[in-house]
This record gives C-alpha cells, sequence and structure tokens, in this order.
C-alpha cells in the first residue's frame, strides 16, 4: 500500500502551489479532475482563496482536492523514515508511489528556489537514498520529462500565475495536457 499526498489544516501554515484556469469550454477538463481525484481517489473537493505571489494581482478562488482520514487510501501520520520507505516500496498500476513526491520535490525547487519546505525535502531526501538502496533508478522512475515546450503545451499557452494579461482569454490548459501525464498516484 503507498500513501496519497494531502493537505493538514493548520491556521498558521503557508501552502505554495500553482493555480490554473480553465477556459470556457474546460467542462470535459474539469469533470476528468472530479472523476480521477473525487470520485476516484476519495479526495473531498473545497473551494479555497489563492493568492498570487504578486500582491498586484488579486485572490481568487479555486478547486483543490484533499484527502480525509476516511479515505482508503488515508493511512494518518507516521515517522518520516516509515514515510519514505511505504512511498519508496509502493507501485501501483498508475506507476511507483514515489514519482509524485519526487515531482513536487522538484516543482518546489525549481518554481520557488527561495521557499524552504523542510518536511517536502527532508522525505525527498530520504526517498532518494531508499531508492538507492533498493538499485532503483529516479530516473527510471520519472520516465522521461519533455519541457513544456518540446511536449507541444506551451505555444500560446500562458499560466495565470505568468504574465497572461486580463484581456487574453484563458487557456484550457488541463485539456491538453496528455493524459499520460495526468496520473493519479497513491502516495
Amino acid at each position: 500500500m503507498g500513501r496519497v499526498a494531502t493537505l493538514v489544516e493548520d491556521e498558521q501554515g503557508l501552502t505554495w502551489g500553482k493555480a490554473f484556469l480553465l477556459g470556457p469550454g474546460a467542462d470535459s477538463s474539469l469533470s476528468y479532475l472530479d472523476k480521477r481525484e473525487a470520485k476516484l481517489g476519495g479526495y473531498c473537493t473545497t473551494v479555497v482563496t489563492f493568492q498570487p505571489r504578486d500582491p498586484r494581482e488579486e485572490p481568487f478562488p479555486v478547486i483543490l482536492y484533499t484527502a480525509l482520514p476516511s479515505n482508503r487510501l488515508y493511512v494518518g501520520s507516521a515517522p518520516l523514515h516509515q514515510v519514505a520507505t511505504e512511498i519508496a516500496e509502493a507501485k501501483g498500476h498508475c506507476g511507483h508511489n514515489a514519482e509524485y513526491l519526487l515531482r513536487l520535490a522538484n516543482f518546489m525547487k525549481e518554481q520557488l528556489p527561495d521557499v524552504w519546505d523542510e518536511h517536502l525535502y527532508h522525505l525527498d531526501h530520504l526517498v532518494r537514498s531508499r531508492l538507492k538502496e533498493m538499485n532503483l533508478s529516479v530516473d527510471d522512475i520519472m520516465g522521461v520529462e519533455k519541457p513544456l515546450a518540446v511536449a507541444g503545451l506551451v505555444d500560446d499557452l500562458e499560466i495565470r500565475e505568468d504574465r497572461r494579461s486580463p484581456s487574453s482569454s484563458p487557456p484550457d490548459y488541463a485539456s491538453r495536457v496528455p493524459s499520460r501525464k495526468l496520473r493519479c498516484l497513491d502516495i
């Protein structure tokens, strides 16, 4: 059994991430996400306020999927070394359990280099160490990741947090992402 990634409510906490704006006609993308995350994944759907990093931009509502203790894949807290071992050893029909964690840590390091997430980076280090002990290649687990432009996903596409002008029509990003990139991993 693997683990699911989730957010735990903390009044003093801060969560960093990326918001995607679904444009007109994106009902199929939203339906797909709802089916994958809520119906199949057991995540709870919540609307929260997203605060862009740029203080000139207004906050806006976003849909957030979180795993609750009632989720069949929610196994609760455990010592970090145990969590790392569980993640490193779990693999299911959607792929290796470590992929989501490694991609999340990579995103944070690349997109938010000035933000330090002690829990995430320590877990990332422990999982990578455990994978090495198991003679598992991180490259094999992660697969070949093409830059968005090479994958054909960035041409006229600009994501909300980037430089999109208010007058331009919002992109339907999710419908343009190949299905192999929208894998649901039970971390």
